[in-house]
């Protein structure tokens, strides 16, 4: 199964297994937009259930996802979703090869998005903010 995340300047491959992003020349995917930090977050993929999970590294401008943030969390994204790295950055949809590209809704627990700093956890989202 190939991955994607696609933007309007251009298409990155994910890894086999956990793609990196970040400023840093050392991250998997290299994004220079000023929000962004040196390790800002992971896609991770999970065979067991064929899905995909972000993880923000605790970036100082957020991870968004169908607009909602995801502070120092980690999250289930599907096919179709909306990835954004810091507060001005491109947005990314994440595409897989074979599988129908559907949006989820976003999850917003209270009114900062995703996690806080501290709190670590898994969270899954679900129709409707």
């Amino acid at each position: 199964m190939r991955a994607f995340l696609k933007s309007l300047e251009g298409c990155f491959q994910l890894k086999p297994h956990t793609t990196t992003i970040g400023r840093h020349p050392g991250a998997d995917i290299v994004l220079q937009s000023a929000g962004v930090a040196d390790h800002h977050a992971a896609l991770e993929f999970a065979p067991s259930d064929n899905s995909f999970i972000l993880q923000d590294f605790n970036s100082l401008h957020g991870t968004f996802v169908n607009g909602c943030q995801v502070q120092n969390a980690a999250v289930k994204v599907s096919p179709g979703d909306i990835l954004r790295f810091g507060a001005g950055g491109a947005s990314f949809q994440l595409v897989v090869d074979g599988a129908t590209q559907v949006r989820m809704g976003c999850c917003c627990p209270g009114k900062g998005g995703w996690g806080s700093p501290g709190k670590e956890g898994v969270l899954f989202p679900r129709e409707g903010c």
